[in-house]
């Protein structure tokens, strides 16, 4: 894994390389979906196994994010999607899978839902289960990574719109919840700015993905 960077993308230019993610939709596994009740069948907290042509690979343990998007009961539940993003951005860092030669890497990306989307996980093990999962790397291999605090990323907002990003996916072959860049800053705004604050301010705009 690498070590945090300060920099949206890594190398000399701040726009994103051509060897991005290749691919539409990432591979997700059938798992409960958004607003069921992981408990209902006895999953929750397990890890679900997956299938990949080496075989099978579990899946990573329940977090409270995985939690939070699964009870978004759909766009109009403010409480719930508040709650959710201030968890997502009170996370140390966003994990973003690295491509491109070392030294000039950039952010893994796939078009989803005929938006370019950067994959973003909630943690350097989803990351990592993700490349194995998609057959980026093999089950043995080291997955070359990049890491950014939260903040980091909403500052970039207007870089990654310019750059024809259009948004962020979260855990995509798990929750796959989003957000769109230009709503980055809307959303740390209305959280305060500081995610450990007490701001009640609901979140309307980003929601998890329904597909």
């Amino acid at each position: 894994m690498t070590d945090p960077t300060d920099m949206p993308f890594q190398g000399d230019s701040d726009q994103p390389r051509e060897s991005i993610y290749e691919g539409q939709r990432p591979e997700k596994d059938t798992g409960p979906q958004h607003g069921a009740d992981p408990a209902a069948d006895g999953s929750a907290g397990r890890p679900r196994p997956s299938t990949t042509r080496l075989g099978l690979l579990a899946d990573p343990e329940e977090t409270e994010t995985d939690i939070l998007a699964a009870r978004v009961a759909g766009p109009h539940d403010q409480e719930g999607m508040t709650a959710l993003w201030r968890a997502t951005m009170d996370l140390g860092h966003w994990w973003f899978v690295a491509v491109g030669e070392p030294g000039a890497e950039s952010p893994a990306a796939a078009q989803i839902d005929d938006q370019l989307m950067l994959l973003t996980f909630t943690s350097a093990e989803r990351a990592r289960h993700f490349a194995v999962q998609n057959e980026m790397i093999g089950a043995d291999e080291d997955l070359r990574a990049i890491a950014l605090a939260p903040a980091e990323v909403v500052e970039s907002a207007q870089t990654y719109s310019e750059a024809g990003i259009g948004g962020l996916m979260f855990d995509p072959h798990l929750t796959g919840y989003f957000m769109p860049s230009e709503q980055l800053p809307v959303v740390w705004d209305a959280l305060g700015g500081d995610v450990d604050g007490d701001s009640d301010t609901p979140v309307d705009a980003p929601r998890p993905s329904d597909s």
